[in-house]
């Protein structure tokens, strides 16, 4: 697959199969991301997979937290819906609705529990003494090889933030991941191809919206 091609036909998924992937894939994805740059070949992050039974105490702990309402506590700070720029509110997915149509919004909570069906959850971490900004942004370039060395193999992606927002219980449950900080969570799986939600049109803004050519 050319990249050019990757990079463009990637897309979230939020509706995956249940079967289980193998590790050797998981291994050979995992081995050709870690070539993401960093600054200084830093290689600050950590990466944590989450399978079987540590998977299903995961998605306990998620409804668990959903159901209740419980305050998030992420290990770093996540920007609120009131605090987002207008314009770029007005590109989220999960904010727009088709009047007439069914919902576009790709969000329904029971899938967020459940890390939308997805045989495995990947949970990408920095070290607590990195400042965030610089660790963030290598973790950032981690997880898109992520995403597109999975799609390369037919399997899908989907980037949640979501997987991340109780830090204090993901640590009970992942106590590897001391002295680190929880960025990100990546559900990884095979794509069900029946469900309309990975099927939904996607946009971009216009480039002239966020490029400036300064000559």
């Amino acid at each position: 697959m050319e990249v050019s091609e990757a990079i463009r036909e990637r897309r979230s998924i939020r509706s995956f199969r249940s079967d289980a992937i193998p590790g050797e894939t998981i291994t050979e994805i995992l081995d050709e991301a870690r070539w993401a740059p960093s600054w200084a070949n830093a290689q600050g992050w950590d990466v944590f997979v989450l399978r079987g039974e540590a998977l299903g105490r995961y998605k306990s702990m998620m409804a668990e937290k959903l159901a209740s309402e419980a305050t998030p506590d992420p290990d770093l700070p996540m920007t609120q819906r009131d605090q987002w720029p207008e314009h770029i509110l007005g590109r989220m997915m999960y904010r727009r609705v088709t009047p007439g149509a069914e919902s576009q919004t790709p969000r329904p909570r029971v899938g967020l529990a459940e890390a939308y069906g997805a045989p495995c959850m990947l949970l990408f971490a920095v070290d607590e003494r990195i400042a965030a900004e610089y660790a963030c942004f290598d973790a950032g370039l981690l997880v898109q090889n992520v995403c597109l060395a999975a799609h390369d193999r037919g399997l899908g992606t989907c980037i949640m933030a979501m997987a991340v927002r109780y830090g204090s219980a993901l640590h009970e449950l992942v106590p590897q991941a001391a002295g680190r900080r929880f960025v990100v969570g990546v559900a990884l799986g095979l794509i069900d191809p029946a469900a309309h939600i990975n099927a939904i049109q996607r946009e971009r803004c216009p480039l002239e919206d966020i490029v400036t050519f300064v000559d």
